[in-house]
């Protein structure tokens, strides 16, 4: 059973750097040969609080209809954002991606097991409880996996519900730069290209609100109502015990997954 869910969120005051989101945006979102893509670090999509340096990407890339785009333009630094121009070679819907490097953090255990309500992430709360660990600090290791979709005119968008590797992704069952307002939208979300159940997914709009969400059923899908026009962010948090994770020497090792994208003009 796919879940549809409209509601508010509380958001957790915290100092983490890793309760905050990272996503990619495109300027414009409706391009045309050209589109500047940046990254960008903050607390409530889409304003950028904290600042993303080069030195902290471990990859990105850009695919189109024709497959992969050779990106020639270097990141760069502009305030808190990086940057970077890419000439899109021909019409159609591209997919931008980007992973930062791992983390690893150590939290007050109240803190951490705020974190773990905030995300949704039940398991890992209950695991510590049985454990007798709840007062206990936590050390975590986290990595940011990001994608954002746009459309340069008409041409193909297949591809952008397609896998793409990546350790977790939301994979779209239908070409997200041709919603529009009042429609519904399904993502899969992957973690090792299997199908993560029970996730806790976050749709942000834009324009402010309250945010939409829902749980992945057991193959992985959420659907979620896009109710409002303009740039949105689909998010998640998945999380592994370090063993599962093979890193023995940390105790958690979580996924921190966006997807973004604009809806269609008229």
């Amino acid at each position: 059973m796919r879940w549809v869910v409209m509601v508010g969120l509380i958001v957790l005051a915290s100092a983490r750097l890793a309760a905050h989101d990272f996503w990619l945006a495109a300027t414009p979102w409706d391009p045309g040969p050209q589109v500047t893509i940046s990254a960008n670090l903050g607390e409530i999509f889409p304003v950028a609080t904290d600042r993303v340096v080069a030195e902290g990407v471990d990859r990105w890339r850009m695919l189109g209809p024709g497959g992969e785009v050779h990106l020639d333009a270097a990141l760069r630094n502009d305030g808190r954002v990086l940057t970077a121009d890419v000439q899109l070679p021909a019409p159609g819907a591209y997919l931008a991606t980007m992973t930062i490097r791992p983390n690893l953090t150590r939290m007050h255990g109240p803190l951490f097991n705020s974190y773990l309500v905030e995300e949704g992430l039940d398991w890992v709360l209950a695991a510590r409880r049985e454990a007798g660990v709840l007062e206990r600090p936590a050390t975590e290791r986290f990595t940011r996996y990001a994608k954002v979709a746009v459309r340069n005119g008409f041409g193909s968008g297949a591809h952008l519900t397609r896998a793409v590797g990546l350790p977790a992704e939301f994979v779209p069952t239908t070409d997200p730069t041709i919603v529009r307002p009042g429609q519904l939208i399904t993502f899969q979300l992957l973690a090792d290209n299997r199908p993560v159940a029970g996730a806790v997914v976050t749709g942000r709009s834009s324009q402010g609100g309250h945010p939409v969400m829902g749980r992945t059923d057991e193959t992985g899908h959420v659907t979620l109502p896009i109710d409002r026009p303009g740039a949105w962010l689909v998010r998640t948090v998945h999380m592994k015990t370090g063993a599962q994770a093979s890193v023995p020497d940390v105790e958690w090792d979580s996924y921190w997954a966006t997807f973004a994208f604009h809806t269609a003009n008229d």
